[in-house]
Order: C-alpha cells, then structure tokens, then sequence
C-alpha cells in the first residue's frame, strides 16, 4: 500500500498543485530547489510507495526522503526524486491523484520536459498539454502556447488521464524543451514565467541565478565523486 505520512499542518485547499518526477534535463530537481527556498515552502508530508527499494536523498550528510510534498500560502509542490516501477506507477498515480482532490486542490499540473534536440541559440519554450478543452483554453488566454504535435509519455501522461476519468477538469501540464541529457536551467526557467503568466507567481530572476549557481555545483561535485569511483574501479581492475 502507497502511505502518505503527514509531518505537519497539512491544507492544500484551494492551492495550486505543481507535480515533479525526477526525468528529463532535472527539471523537477531544479523546479523544486528553487520553488522550495523562492517561496519558502515548508514540507508537510512524505510519501512511502510500495515495491521501491529503501533510498533515501542526502544534503550536507543529512538523508532526507525523496518524495515530499510542500506548501506554501498559494503553492502546493509534490517532488518525486527517484523512479518508481513502471508497474507501480499507475496505482501510485491513483493514490496522490485521490489525496490531492481530496484535499480540495484548485490546479493539478505535472511538469516536465519535452526531448528535442536544441537550437544554436539554445532557445526552448514551455508548452502546454491538457486532455481537457476548458483547460486548453485557459491556457490559450493566459498566452500558455500549446504543444501542437508530438508525444509525451510516463507520469504527466497518467496523471492527465487520471484527472479525466475522475472527473477533474482542472489538469494540465506545463513541458519545457530541453536536451535529456544535461540539467536545464533556462527551460526550468521558461515553465516559471508561464506560471508567472498563469497565476502571477512572483519570483526574482536574480534569486533564481543564485540557486541554479548551487544547484551546479553539487552536480558538478557529484559528477566529480563518480568519476573517481570509476577511475578507482579502472585502475583496481588492471593490477
């Protein structure tokens, strides 16, 4: 069974739910480091899934669980920093999509990003997705541009569906273009100012510089600490 461990007041009632998993470029990582200190969220629950490994995220020797859920006055953000099973993945869909209209959310939108490959000028844009017309179109008049032709896979798409079958119109998702393989500041970037658009959310750009400069340095020291392992590793298996 998928829990849902409450740590502290929890009321996401009226609130707008911004849904990460770990996946293309880090946008969920980089989304919910800057989200989390930006709007000073404070965490509220965790989530314990079925059939995953213990695993656990470490920051300055501190482990921390890898999916939370953060509020903040206007903001809900649930992270998801590991992968779950692909055959588990629809139940705990189900679960965090009841809990969520359950609590009385206001939006449900799963972000992510979109592989394409990057233009010399390493321009991307945030798209917009829904599996519901109302929504596309308050995308539309908020001047969200909508993804015209392509397709998306894993949690955004289950999430979409699931809000569809039970009834919740209020589900879209925001995708950022972005090459896979490298962590994507400036796409991340892109689905903040459509969130600007959409719901006035305030953010300093300057603020947001200052994460990101944090944020590459920890991937910088982890890919450091990895490529010794395997020189280490090299090195051990020629003696």
């Amino acid at each position: 069974m998928n829990i849902i461990s409450e740590l502290s007041e929890l009321n996401l009632k009226d609130k707008i739910l911004l849904q990460t998993f770990s996946g293309s470029g880090a946008i969920g990582t980089i989304l919910t480091s800057f989200l989390t200190k930006s709007l000073e969220m404070k965490q509220v629950a965790v989530l314990h899934p079925k059939n995953v490994a213990p695993v656990a995220i470490v920051k300055k020797g501190k482990i921390e669980n890898p999916i939370r859920i953060f509020q903040s006055e206007k903001f809900a953000l649930m992270s998801c920093e590991i992968s779950i099973p692909y055959e588990e993945l629809p139940e705990f869909l189900e679960t965090l999509v009841d809990f969520y209209i359950k609590q009385g959310v206001s939006y449900i939108i799963p972000v992510g990003g979109i592989p394409v490959f990057q233009t010399p000028n390493g321009e991307s844009k945030c798209l917009g997705v829904s599996a519901d017309d109302s929504a596309l179109k308050f995308l539309e008049e908020k001047g969200v541009e909508l993804l015209d032709e392509g397709i998306i896979y894993g949690s955004v798409v289950e999430t979409m569906e699931m809000c569809q079958a039970k009834g919740f119109k209020n589900c879209f998702s925001l995708m950022a273009e972005c090459d896979p393989g490298v962590p994507s500041y400036h796409p991340t970037k892109e689905i903040l100012l459509a969130l600007r658009k959409l719901f006035g959310l305030e953010f300093n750009e300057e603020q947001y510089e200052e994460i990101i400069s944090v944020i590459k340095k920890r991937i910088e020291e982890s890919s450091r600490i990895i490529r010794e392992e395997t020189i280490d590793k090299t090195r051990e298996s020629h003696l």
